[in-house]
């Protein structure tokens, strides 16, 4: 009976171990800069986002309100569950301490008051929202609230979907310093807060700049990430069983040791040759991921337009077959001096 007991106990601890693995459903790894998926497993799939929604409300309050505003907090906020800043009906707190509250506590509640406040309304915030992502040509994106909540309305995305919103967030400066504070005091005109990031892999990753946790029961765990390592700046997007930090940092060791950022275009050394007056010049460089081996399979055509003055043609980056980048080339004309401009007037060639 005893080592019948002893089975049944080692059955249970391997079942525990076996269940408590990290098992990622969906994910994909995204270079920030220039878009590319270097990993993806079912990327495209529609999920919930749950409070990784709040990435997107993060993006839209910033660019429809000023950071330095006060907020007054008003019945919006009666109908928020879940996780809280417990801000009150009435009271003064600065938009950008919503902000963080928002991201770090991950608050439905100040959510819902920067909703209100940065579109005048909850309904005409979600509106802006979803016109932001029709922007970003997102295709399995649709939002009904700010929060991610999804017991009476809820949001539609993938995790490569989010992966670009969060690639947008992070060209604007404020998004970035929000992402990546781990903690944050601060005080309204009624009470004082303290708020420290729920995204843990801050912590627990030296190369990490930023992220995002959500969870509802019908969404999963999902954790929207970025980390830096030298100018390659990557982001993962993912749903799985839990929160993913272990898998999340293996991938971006795994990248951050086979992939570097080549300059493919340089503007300021386009040395193309022409058969046009002119010199050839772009008004962009070009810089991509690749592995060493990839490199080498990286192939640039220039195709002319039929112009032969300012915009004459683009020129094409291949990666193998597939098509990566274009870029618009212009003519800056070479002018004659004074000799051929005199040959030129007494029609003398």
């Amino acid at each position: 009976m005893k080592k019948v007991f002893l089975f049944i106990v080692l059955l249970l601890l391997i079942s525990f171990r076996v269940n408590a693995e990290e098992y990622l459903s969906n994910y994909v790894v995204m270079d920030m800069d220039s878009g590319r998926v270097i990993k993806e497993l079912a990327k495209d799939e529609s999920i919930l986002p749950a409070s990784t929604t709040k990435i997107m409300t993060l993006i839209v309050a910033i660019e429809n309100s000023n950071s330095a505003d006060v907020v007054k907090v008003g019945n919006e906020i009666l109908i928020a569950d879940g996780t809280n800043i417990y801000v009150e009906v009435g009271e003064n707190i600065l938009l950008q301490d919503l902000l963080y509250g928002m991201i770090l506590r991950s608050g439905n509640d100040a959510a819902l008051a920067l909703a209100n406040y940065s579109g005048g309304s909850i309904d005409n915030f979600v509106r802006l929202m979803n016109e932001k992502a029709r922007q970003l040509h997102l295709k399995k994106t649709v939002f009904e609230n700010p929060t991610g909540l999804d017991d009476t309305t809820k949001n539609m995305t993938s995790v490569n979907d989010l992966a670009v919103i969060y690639s947008y967030g992070y060209k604007n400066k404020l998004f970035r310093e929000i992402v990546g504070t781990k903690e944050y005091n601060t005080s309204s005109d009624k009470k004082s807060y303290y708020f420290r990031n729920r995204t843990e892999i801050l912590k627990m990753y030296n190369k990490a700049t930023g992220g995002k946790t959500g969870y509802t029961p019908k969404a999963g765990r999902l954790l929207v990430s970025s980390a830096s390592n030298n100018d390659l700046n990557i982001v993962i997007a993912s749903r799985g069983n839990t929160y993913g930090y272990k898998s999340h940092i293996s991938m971006y060791e795994d990248i951050f040791s086979k992939y570097k950022n080549y300059l493919i275009l340089d503007k300021n050394n386009f040395d193309e040759k022409t058969d046009l007056n002119g010199k050839l010049y772009i008004n962009n460089s070009f810089k991509y991921p690749l592995t060493k081996e990839e490199r080498n399979r990286i192939k640039k055509a220039l195709i002319y337009n039929k112009s032969k003055r300012g915009y004459v043609g683009d020129i094409i980056i291949y990666l193998d077959n597939e098509q990566i980048y274009k870029e618009k080339v212009y003519l800056k004309e070479k002018k004659d001096g004074i000799i051929p401009k005199i040959k030129k007037f007494l029609g003398l060639h």
